[in-house]
């Protein structure tokens, strides 16, 4: 199962699988998830999920480099006062339509 079929079961129930909404967890997650899947899946292909995210997040927003993806999506959240796994699957959703 690739990174892109697990995520909307996430969205849909996310403390079914963080003990709470909160990006770092599901950073950790998908790190784990990835590095489980890339040992365990001859088929291995969602490699470039992380850093095409955190490309994509990083022009979008103008942000600086040194700093990862969640931390990207943690100051955005702070920055609209919403929930930052929320704000994750919103700016997950536009990269994947725009990088279909």
């Amino acid at each position: 199962m690739t990174i892109h079929k697990i995520l909307p079961y996430i969205e849909q129930r996310p403390l079914m699988y963080l003990k709470t909404k909160d990006i770092y967890l599901l950073d950790s997650f998908i790190g784990g998830y990835l590095s489980c899947q890339q040992i365990y899946d001859k088929n291995f292909n969602d490699i470039d999920f992380q850093s095409n995210f955190h490309e994509w997040l990083r022009k979008k927003f103008n942000f600086d480099l040194g700093f990862t993806w969640a931390d990207y999506i943690f100051n955005i959240s702070q920055n609209e006062s919403a929930n930052s796994v929320d704000v994750f699957f919103r700016e997950y959703h536009l990269f994947k339509k725009e990088n279909k």
